[in-house]
This record gives structure tokens, C-alpha cells and sequence, in this order.
């Protein structure tokens, strides 16, 4: 089949989500279900042959196919495919022919089946990781297991925060597959200390467990000339341009990396390449299929280490799906097509606060989805409102219910060791009570050196919960006894108040007054969004300046500046409006005083994305862009990004356009006063602008070069 028609008909065989209109995807059932029937009747073969993209990442999945293998089933129809996983036939025959069945065979699969037949096979298949075995062990992945990953994250990297997540985590019987945190600054002295607080946990603790950082790969490689690094992370992609826009570096550049890790942690997500304008024109599902093709692929290569997947599925936002249903069929998807490349996968149930899944709504889908997905973990906060990223996930205080609702258990080695440190009883049960974590505190500092007893200890881990807990940290809180597991009101009522503060604050607008202060001269434009719910619903409608002013922008600068300021609503005006007194004035001052030529009018854009600012830059032509934008809300704070880019390629042409690669950028985000401090960011983002103007390159370019000797 020609590549572009078997695009084409994959996009309209998915089942309806956003993301999919952007490559071809229907609003139309009647062609959804001709599309559907036309890929039933297709042979295994007849798949295994089109090419739906030419590049490294489809040469590395095709190669990773057993041909023997593939030669055997490849007259299998599609129909004939699923009526065979649908069979009690399912596991054996799986994982006899997962190596001989290519990616795009599996997202074809998956494309002609319901949800009640994608959850038939999600539960018959498992992979355990390696562990010891027996009749009564239960080891990561296998049938009987169902476990989390502790997400730590802090607003500041805030050691103290991150260190009584973790052990709060613990303390509701979470953890046993890996701690892994986002960092909120990305830069390689925060890895490297972040990896060290994750390592004395985990040593002195004594935890059958494995820990990461989640910043790039590239990063943590060279993290490890400094510290002991566990898992290398990375996000990945079904194309080559969206991997290479993320890491700079394709699919041998990642193997490379790989190879120096004991084991690998690897992220997908449904709709990244499409919101990224990387996804060649292919679907959403067969994209992702791709993803743990690639997955399977560095595993191989890389002699069968200890491999993970994580799905993120619903962190975009509104433009790739946003609704309850939509959620649940992507999780079944995903999870449906990395077992059938035979691997180990978790999956974080989310939602971003624009998409409008309310926390209720996601509890109770949650609780639906670890029934009919049988994924290995998922991921487990302090709060429903992860602190850092903004947005809504599993809590600790949840996965005492799901493993109830599972009818499954943490992992052996780890319930064996929680049940010895004091913190899980002998029938697993885990309440997080606060007492139980300040036991762990006291535990963690006598192991590193703390000569006091342990009831002093204790009591100071009590006080460092209460202490947090007045900063507005969601810890100590606890949860009823079984089996309703009850969640204190003062939790739930703080959690509805973040979900109205972030649905309130998506709708703000830039105060003039603080723009009046912060910005003498300024110019105000706006983007092609119709309005606010078309710039929600939209993307894309927020990258361009509306025409009309786009033709006056072309007046504002006789002379381009060397800098460029702008400021933009993003996702939250009251960012702006919170922050920028505290940024902008000082920024530009410090600029000047170091001899940069920074631009008298400062450009405000309304329902300004990102890419808005680089269309905006396009027009002056600026040799760095700043762009200050409000983060997407959900962590009860309001929070500051600056993205900054150098403007010109490597042959000194400037590249300004609103599709230009994210990659290409510099972000410094989490700026409020509970996060990275305003002067601390402006501190930073002048150092940041020095080695952009040093050494002419921004974003990737930038962190590669500093990270060499």
C-alpha cells in the first residue's frame, strides 16, 4: 500500500480524540468504521512493508523485527490477529510472535477492537522484571503485582520537600518500582543533587527499589562523572524529528547514551509529536505504537537491561483529548500495545486543569482504568495536584484503595521491607499516617550519622510535616481505615479549591497596572485567537499575531535589538500579574548594565503561546528573544516561565519562525516566590543570555555545549 493512503486510513481508524484531525483523523463514524473494516481485511505483510516514515526511527524498529517470525504470521489478517488475542491463546502465542510483529501492526490491532477486547488482552498479558521468583513472591510486572513510582517533585527542589514526599510515599505503601523526579531546573548541579537525596534514601533506607532523574539523558550521562546515577531517563518519540528535537540526537545518538545506564526509564504520551509539529502525518496511536517500538529496540541493543515504560497519558491538554472517555481508550490502547512488545508498562492517569476532568472524575476513571488496563504501576504524588508540573494525577493516599480494587500487592521485596521498617502491616496495609513517615525520617537520619535517639528524631520529622504542611504542602494528612479509605475533608477541600484557583486563573487577564509599572514602553497585540475558549480548544490559534498587528509590528524598530522582551498571557495571566514586577525591571536593568542593547518597547501578547513569540521575533529579527509567559496553572501557585532563544543558525542566518523547534529554546520555568525565586531566576537568566551571546546557540545546542569540557 502507498504510504499516503495508509496514513490516511490509519488516522480515520482510530477511535475519535482532537489530536488525530491535525493528520487526516474523522468527526465521521461512517468512515471511521469503513476505515476500521478495510484495515481488518489488511494481511500482517502487506503492513510490515509500507514505510509510514523514512527515518532512523523506523529503520531501528523494522530492524529490531524477526524475520523468521514475521514470515510465519505475515498472511495473518488483522481480523484474524485480534481474533487470536481474544482467544485463551492470547499470552502464549504473544509472546511467541511479539519480536516478528512490526509497530504499526500492533497499532492496527488495536484500532479494530473495543475497549472490553482491549482489556481481554491488557489482563492476559504480563512481563516481570527480574526478581527472585516462587509460588508466593510476586515480582514488578507480573500478574499478581500492581505497584507505583513515587513522584517527589518540588516547586524549589527543595531538599527537605522532596525528601518527606518520598518518605510520606513510602508510608502509603508506594515506591516499589521507582522514585523518579522532575526536576523544576534542569540544570546539571540540580541533577546531580537531586540524584544524591534519591540515592541516601534509597541506601540508607535499604529499599529493593530503583530511582531517577527525570531530566535528559544527555544530562544525567554526564551527571554520573559526578555521582552514582541508577536509571537514565528519557522522554521518547515515534518520529526521528520529534527525538531529535527533544535530546538532539537520533535514534543511534540515544542508543549510545543508553548503553551507559544499569537501567532505563523510559515516557510516552498519545499527541506529543502532533502538538510538536513533528508527527510526519502519521496518527496518534500508530505514533505511539512506534514509541515502544523503539523502547524494544534499546532494550535489545542494549543486552536486555532492566527496562520500564511510563505513559503520561492526558498531560497535553484539550488539543489532543479532553474527555473521560477518551482517557480511558488511550490508556487501554497504550497499554495493550507495549505488552505486545513485550514490555514492563506503568501508566499516569492524568489530566491538565484546562482540559476540564474534574478530580472526582478522575478518581473514579482511575479506578477504571487499573481494572480493565492491568498496567504494571502508576503514578503515585502527595497530592492529587502534583507541586511542580500542574496538573492532575494519582495520589499516595489512592493506592491503598487501587490495590484493594486490583486485588494485587506491591512487589514481595518491598512489602517485605516496609513491614520491617515499621511503616506497612503484615497484610500489606498501609495508612501514610504521619507518624508512620516522621518513623522513616528518624530512621533515614540516624542512618546517615544522626547520633540522637529516635524519638527525638521522630519528633523532629513531626514538626518538619507540620512545617510543611503549613507552606501548603499536601503531607501528613493521612487517610481513613479500610475499606472505605477515606479522605479527610480539609484534603479534599484544598484540592477543590487549586481546582477552581487554576480554572479561574486559565481565564485571567494581564493587569495593566502591572504592565504599566513593569513597562513604560510597550506595544500590545494579540494572537488569532478568536477568544479565550478558542485559544483553550486551539493551540494553534495562539502561535500567530493576528495579522493587523503583525503589519504594525513591522514599524515598532527602525533598528532590531539585540534583545527582545515579550510578555504573554500563556495559560495563566495572574502569573504575569504576581510575578513580573519582581522580574522584568530588574532583568532589563541588569542586561543593560552588562552591555546589552535591549529593546525600549516590550511586546504584550493576549492569548500568546510560546510559538507566538517567535513569529513576533520573526518580523524584528532580535539576536535573542525573552519570552515571559504564565504556566499552565494546577499547583495552587502561579507560576513565571522565560524562554530564551538565540535567533540565529549556525551559518549566522536568522531562523525565526512560529514553527521553529522547541528545542531550539532555553526555558527557566516555576518562577514565583514558593518556587524558584524571582531574583534568583533573573540572576540566572542573565548568566543564561551571557553563554547564549558566547556561544551563539540556544536550547539543546546550549546544554550539549556546556556540558562539554
Amino acid at each position: 500500500m502507498e504510504r499516503e493512503k495508509a496514513r490516511q486510513l490509519f488516522a480515520r481508524a482510530n477511535e475519535f480524540k482532537e489530536g488525530d484531525l491535525a493528520v487526516g483523523g474523522t468527526v465521521d463514524d461512517v468512515l471511521r468504521l469503513d476505515a476500521k473494516q478495510e484495515i481488518a481485511a489488511m494481511k500482517i505483510g502487506e503492513i510490515a512493508e509500507v514505510v509510514f516514515v523514512d527515518d532512523a526511527i523506523t529503520l531501528a524498529i523494522s530492524g529490531c523485527v524477526s524475520r523468521p517470525l514475521l514470515n510465519e504470521i505475515a498472511q495473518l489478517k488483522i481480523a484474524e490477529l485480534k481474533t487470536i488475542l481474544l482467544s485463551d491463546n492470547c499470552a502464549k502465542w504473544a509472546n511467541t510472535y511479539c519480536y516478528g510483529m512490526p509497530s504499526e501492526v500492533m497499532a492496527a490491532v488495536v484500532k479494530i477492537m473495543n475497549n472490553e477486547e482491549l482489556s481481554y488482552v491488557s489482563r492476559s498479558l504480563f512481563h516481570a522484571l527480574p526478581g527472585k521468583t516462587g509460588s508466593d513472591t510476586i515480582v514488578v510486572g507480573s500478574g499478581k503485582h500492581f505497584g507505583s513510582r513515587i513522584q517527589p517533585n518540588s516547586p524549589g527542589d527543595n531538599d527537605e520537600e522532596i525528601l518527606l514526599s518520598i518518605l510520606e510515599g513510602l508510608a502509603f505503601g508506594c515506591g516499589d518500582v521507582i522514585i523518579g523526579l522532575n526536576p523544576a531546573s534542569d540544570d546539571l548541579a540540580t541533577v546531580v543533587r537531586i540524584e544524591k537525596i534519591l540515592q541516601s534514601v534509597v541506601e540508607r533506607l535499604q529499599l529493593p527499589t530503583r530511582y531517577a532523574v527525570l531530566s535528559d539523558m544527555i544530562k544525567q550521562s554526564t551527571a554520573r562523572l559526578q555521582t552514582k546515577v541508577d536509571v537514565g531517563f528519557q522522554s521518547l518519540a515515534g518520529t526521528s524529528k520529534s527525538l531529535v528535537g527533544m535530546l538532539g540526537v537520533d535514534v543511534e545518538g540515544l542508543l549510545e547514551l543508553a548503553k551507559g545506564f544499569n537501567g532505563l526509564y523510559f515516557e510516552t504520551g498519545q499527541g506529543s509529536e502532533v502538538t510538536n509539529g513533528a508527527a510526519e502525518g502519521v496518527d496518534m496511536v500508530t505514533l505511539e505504537a512506534r514509541c515502544y517500538g523503539l523502547a524494544r529496540y534499546l532494550r535489545q541493543q542494549c543486552g536486555g537491561k532492566w527496562l520500564i515504560v511510563n505513559d503520561v497519558a492526558g498531560f497535553i491538554g484539550p488539543e489532543v483529548f479532553k474527555t473521560g472517555s477518551q482517557l480511558v481508550r488511550a490508556c487501554l490502547e497504550d497499554t495493550v500495545m507495549a505488552k505486545l512488545h513485550g514490555i514492563t508498562m506503568g501508566l499516569d492517569v492524568c489530566s491538565t486543569f484546562h482540559m476540564g476532568i474534574d478530580p472526582s472524575e478522575l478518581h473514579a476513571l482511575t479506578g477504571t482504568i487499573v481494572q480493565m488496563a492491568a498496567p504494571a504501576y502508576l503514578m503515585s504524588v502527595a497530592g492529587n495536584a502534583d507541586p511542580m508540573l500542574g496538573y492532575l494525577t494519582t495520589s499516595y493516599r489512592e493506592h491503598p484503595r487501587l490495590r484493594k480494587l486490583a486485588g494485587k500487592q506491591i512487589s514481595s521485596a518491598m512489602k517485605e521491607r516496609l513491614t520491617a521498617l515499621g511503616v506497612v502491616d503484615s497484610d500489606g496495609e498501609a495508612t501514610g499516617a504521619p507518624a508512620k513517615s516522621a518513623i522513616l525520617y528518624a530512621r533515614y537520619m540516624r542512618e546517615g550519622g544522626d547520633r540522637r535517639t529516635m524519638a527525638r528524631l521522630t519528633e523532629e520529622g513531626l514538626r518538619k510535616i507540620a512545617a510543611l504542611q503549613e507552606k501548603g504542602c499536601d503531607l501528613g494528612y493521612g487517610i481513613g481505615p479500610a475499606p472505605d479509605y477515606a479522605v479527610p475533608l480539609s484534603v479534599s477541600a484544598r484540592l477543590d479549591t487549586m481546582y477552581r484557583h487554576a480554572r479561574s486563573a486559565l481565564y485571567a487577564k494581564i493587569d495593566t497596572a502591572v504592565i504599566r509599572d513593569c513597562s513604560p514602553h510597550h506595544f500590545a497585540v494579540a494572537s488569532c485567537s478568536v477568544d479565550r475558549e478558542d485559544y483553550l480548544a486551539h493551540p494553534s490559534s495562539g502561535e500567530f499575531i493576528v495579522s493587523a498587528d503583525a503589519d504594525a509590528l513591522r514599524n515598532l524598530y527602525a533598528v532590531p535589538p539585540q534583545i527582545l522582551c515579550i510578555i504573554s498571557d500563556g495559560l495563566n495571566a495572574d502569573a504575569v500579574n504576581e510575578n513580573l514586577r519582581n522580574v522584568l525591571p530588574l532583568l532589563k536593568y541588569l542586561l543593560k548594565e552588562g552591555g546589552f542593547r535591549v529593546g525600549v518597547s516590550d511586546i504584550i501578547i493576549t492569548n500568546g503561546r510560546v510559538r507566538a513569540g517567535y513569529h513576533a521575533a520573526q518580523i524584528i529579527e532580535p539576536e535573542i528573544l525573552i519570552h515571559l509567559i504564565g504556566e499552565r496553572p494546577g499547583t495552587g501557585l502561579n507560576q513565571l516561565s522565560a524562554y530564551m532563544t538565540y535567533g540565529k543558525d549556525a551559518y549566522g542566518t536568522f531562523r525565526w519562525r512560529p514553527e521553529l523547534d522547541h528545542s531550539c529554546t532555553t526555558a527557566i520555568c516555576s518562577i514565583n516566590s514558593r518556587g524558584k525565586k524571582p531574583e534568583s531566576a533573573v540572576t540566572d537568566m542573565v548568566a543564561c543570555i551571557t553563554r547564549m551571546i558566547r556561544l551563539e546557540c540556544s536550547g539543546v545546542l546550549l546544554g550539549n555545549a556546556e556540558l562539554l569540557p
